[in-house]
């Protein structure tokens, strides 16, 4: 009974883990050893790609305005999103920044790499922790 109750929260608060990360970083998530070449056919071409330290970091730069709520004011938006690949030209680690960038799993479904296995990564994620 102790190692089924045991269980039982260790797989809850793994999937709490999950479901507590940032829709954007989740999305970064889906294309983690992924060829490069997937990501851009999906997100288009980068606006800039900058060579660091054997790496490449390639950044896709959105922008727009919105309209502030309670006001007759808009402001500026953009969102910065970085994708960094190895010598081997695989994705290794994403980031964003900006106010632009979409804060819901809704709203981030656009740049989900559109291969990835959901269920399969959140067995993984458990038995890993």
């Amino acid at each position: 009974m102790k190692k089924i109750l045991l269980t039982t929260t260790v797989l809850l608060a793994g999937l709490m883990a999950y479901a507590a990360e940032h829709p954007m970083d989740m999305m970064f998530k889906t294309w983690i050893g992924t060829p490069i070449k997937s990501a851009i056919k999906e997100w288009g071409d980068p606006s800039d790609i900058v060579y660091k330290r054997g790496q490449r970091e390639y950044k896709w730069i959105t922008s727009g305005t919105r309209f502030i709520p309670g006001t007759m004011f808009e402001e500026r938006t953009m969102c910065e999103r970085k994708l960094i690949v190895d010598v081997k030209g695989k994705i290794v680690y994403g980031t964003f920044t900006g106010n632009g960038c979409p804060f819901t799993r809704e709203s981030v479904k656009r740049w989900n790499n559109p291969n990835f296995d959901y269920m399969q990564d959140m067995i993984n994620s458990d038995y890993q922790n």
